[in-house]
C-alpha cells in the first residue's frame, strides 16, 4: 500500500471534496480520483460517496480512516527519526574520558546532551592507550585523550597537559633537584605501567632528563588511589597538574622541563563517517572556541 495513496485519502477526507483536496496536492482532479481509485481497488471496497455537496466517507471509509492515519503517522516518525540519524541529531555515541580533562569534558558533554537529548551517551574513563585501541578497533567513537601520533585519528587540541608532583602536607616546599634524596626516602607511589603507558613514559622522559631515578615504594591500579595515598601521607606521585582539583590536603608542584608537556586533545577515527561523531565534534569545537 503505497503512502501517497493514504496521503491523497487523507486529503479528501480533511476537506470533504475531490476538487479542493486536487488543488492542495498540487494535482489535476482526474488525476486525484485515479488515485483513490486504485487505493480502493487495492482494499477491494468504496472508500468515498460522491455528491453535490462534496465527498463523504462510506462505512467502510470511517472504519478504514483511524488506520490509516496510523499508518501515516507512523512512517511520518520512522522518516523524522532516519533524517535525525543521518544528520547526527539521534543515535549512540561512545566517549573516553581522561583524568586531565575532568573540569572540562563533563560540562561539554552535559551542554551537548542537552541539546541533542535524542543522543545516547556512553562514557568510559579510559587510558589514552585504550582508547588510542578502541577507537582504531570501532569500539569507541571520540576519546578526550593524550593525543596520540597514530595514523587513521584525528584530533583537535583541548588543552596543554603538564607533569607535576604530588605531595603531602607534611612535606615542606620542594626544590628540584636538590630533594630528589628527600623524595626518594619518602618514596614514590605509581599508577601501574599497565593502567597508564602514557603516563608512565612522561615520567620515564622527565626522570631521565633530570637524570634522576624515582624510588617507587607503593603502586596502585587507579589514580584515585595513588592521591588518596598521597593525601595520607603515604609518599609523592608524578601526576597530572589536572589532578589537582582532587586533591584537597595535598600539594600539585608543576615540573619544568622539555617532557614535562603534552596535548591532551579530543581524538576520533578519521576512516569512518558517522554523522553523530561529526556533530559532536563540530559541537565541541565550538565549545571550545567559545569558552
Amino acid at each position: 500500500m503505497e503512502l501517497k495513496l493514504l496521503r491523497t485519502f487523507l486529503s479528501v477526507v480533511e476537506l470533504r471534496h475531490f476538487g479542493r483536496a486536487a488543488e492542495a496536492l498540487h494535482l489535476s482532479q482526474p488525476a486525484l480520483s485515479k488515485q483513490v481509485g486504485a487505493l480502493e481497488a487495492s482494499l477491494g471496497a468504496k472508500l468515498f460517496e460522491r455528491g453535490r455537496h462534496g465527498a463523504e466517507l462510506t462505512r467502510f471509509g470511517e472504519i478504514f480512516l483511524p488506520d490509516a492515519q496510523a499508518l501515516v503517522h507512523d512512517a511520518d516518525e520512522i522518516l523524522a527519526r532516519a533524517r535525525e540519524a543521518a544528520s547526527g541529531k539521534r543515535g549512540h555515541l561512545r566517549v573516553g574520558i581522561c583524568l586531565s580533562v575532568l573540569t572540562i569534558a563533563p560540562r561539554i558533554i552535559a551542554d551537548f546532551r542537552q541539546q541533542y537529548p535524542d543522543i545516547a551517551i556512553a562514557l568510559s574513563d579510559l587510558s589514552s592507550a585504550e582508547q588510542t585501541r578502541r577507537l582504531l578497533a570501532g569500539k569507541l567513537d571520540v576519546g578526550f585523550m593524550r593525543v596520540p601520533s597514530v595514523e587513521g585519528l584525528s584530533s583537535l587540541r583541548v588543552i596543554d597537559e603538564n607533569l607535576a608532583l604530588a605531595l603531602p602536607p607534611s612535606l615542606e616546599r620542594v626544590r628540584l633537584p636538590a630533594d630528589f634524596d628527600k623524595l626518594n626516602e619518602m618514596g614514590f607511589l605509581a599508577l601501574r605501567r599497565a593502567r597508564g603507558p602514557g603516563l608512565a613514559a612522561q615520567v620515564d622522559g622527565w626522570c631521565r632528563e633530570q637524570g634522576f631515578v624515582p624510588n617507587v615504594t607503593q603502586q596502585a591500579d587507579d589514580v584515585q588511589s595513588v592521591l588518596a595515598s598521597v593525601a595520607a601521607g603515604v609518599g609523592v606521585a608524578f601526576v597530572p597538574s589536572g589532578a589537582q582539583h582532587l586533591l584537597r590536603d595535598a600539594t600539585v608542584l608543576p615540573l619544568r622541563g622539555k617532557c614535562a608537556k603534552w596535548r591532551v586533545g579530543l581524538v576520533w577515527p578519521d576512516a569512518r563517517s558517522n554523522p553523530v561523531t561529526s556533530r559532536f565534534v563540530s559541537f565541541v569545537r565550538a565549545a571550545l572556541k567559545g569558552g
